[in-house]
């Protein structure tokens, strides 16, 4: 599978809620998130990894909306003189912060572990079908294959 990053429309075709985000600005987000993927991920998860991401990074800039218009987390809003409550739940992942404070942040956070879930620990002993390359800190030392 090829390493193929995603539009625009791609996100927001998986996201409903960025519809209504200009296609510079998506692709803005979509630019710097590929700070936190790239092409060593698995080449399933590395355009939906782009796209959590980058949906997780404008949820936490305020853009985006559900159907409603309502902010993210709300759970009921009124327009006549105004009234919006937030569910406590998306309040306390807000104070938290980090990936858990979104949906789109959880979905990265399931594939950063996947993709990047730090070293793997095995019984003392000799290392079955060793290639030279430990996939974490790079080619492995010839007498350590």
């Amino acid at each position: 599978m090829a390493y193929t990053r995603p539009t625009p429309a791609d996100l927001k075709l998986r996201y409903s809620a960025f519809a209504a985000v200009a296609d510079d600005r998506v692709q803005y987000w979509l630019t710097d998130a590929e700070r936190g993927v790239d092409e060593s991920w698995f080449a399933a998860d590395y355009a939906p990894a782009l796209m959590a991401l980058a949906a997780h990074n404008m949820a936490r800039d305020g853009l985006g909306a559900g159907s409603t218009g309502a902010p993210m987390g709300a759970t009921s809003i009124r327009t006549g003189s105004f009234s919006a409550t937030i569910s406590e739940k998306a309040v306390e992942s807000q104070i938290v912060g980090g990936f858990a404070s979104t949906r789109y942040g959880q979905e990265y956070a399931a594939m950063l572990r996947r993709n990047k879930g730090g070293p793997r620990v095995t019984a003392p002993g000799a290392v079955v079908c060793c290639d030279g390359y430990n996939g974490f800190a790079g080619p492995l030392p010839p007498w350590q294959c």
